[in-house]
């Protein structure tokens, strides 16, 4: 809060950045947001392991997409953060933020309605084969297979890239944050190409995971207040 006076009596005004970074504060900060969602998105894949990955319903496939679940839960919030904790000054700015928040959002949800349909098909199936089978059905339907499956659901880290670097670019972050999330998706999309069990995918998770933990400690820094004067007609 900034107390300004001019000749007059002592005027008191409440600094827009005093309360966008107040309002970014909540039960869940963005400390613990931003090093939650990829540390449950790695926990998924490291409980996938004892099944080498596969479709196969069980306690181990019931437990990583429950994980994931919960993670692109958190990676929604994430996005619906974005425009209280950034202040974007400009046009581009604005647009770039809107973008990377909607962009968040939309793909986690579409993560969110695939690992429901992975559960609810774990528990229905009795093994392997009708488990595919199920998949197939959703996938049958027009569109499912891009939105849910596809491209939809992978961009959510195309937005955290923008995200990332837009906080650098109006200096709510460092450099260094932006550069490990965009090297840990670019790891992580390369290590795709080789397979999921690649070795190269849980590096580009935990890189992940360490340029959002360090994103999500500057974030939870509340901004520098612009500093105003209110002159009264004298300019005193």
């Amino acid at each position: 809060m900034n107390l300004t006076s001019s000749t007059g009596p002592a005027r008191t005004r409440i600094d827009t950045d005093d309360l966008a970074a107040g309002s970014a504060r909540g039960p869940l900060s963005d400390r613990v947001l931003f090093a939650a969602a990829p540390a449950l998105f790695l926990g998924g894949w490291l409980l996938m392991r004892p099944i080498d990955g596969q479709s196969e319903p069980g306690g181990w496939w019931t437990a990583a997409h429950a994980v994931w679940l919960a993670g692109f839960v958190l990676f929604a919030v994430m996005g619906l953060r974005f425009g209280r904790i950034v202040g974007a000054r400009t046009t581009g700015q604005r647009i770039a933020l809107t973008t990377s928040a909607v962009i968040v959002v939309v793909s986690s949800l579409a993560n969110i309605v695939q690992l429901v349909i992975d559960l609810v098909g774990g528990f229905t199936s009795a093994n392997s084969a009708e488990l595919k089978n199920a998949f197939s059905e959703v996938k049958d339907i027009p569109g499912a297979e891009a939105l849910i499956y596809g491209v939809g659901a992978q961009i959510v880290f195309v937005g955290l890239i923008v995200f990332a670097v837009l906080a650098a670019v109006v200096r709510r972050a460092t450099p260094g944050s932006a550069a490990l999330v965009t090297a840990g998706t670019v790891v992580m999309a390369v290590g795709m190409g080789f397979g999921r069990n690649h070795w190269t995918v849980p590096l580009g998770m935990v890189c992940l995971l360490a340029g959002l933990a360090l994103l999500g400690r500057e974030l939870d820094r509340p901004a520098a207040p612009a500093r105003r004067t209110d002159r009264g007609p004298s300019g005193a």
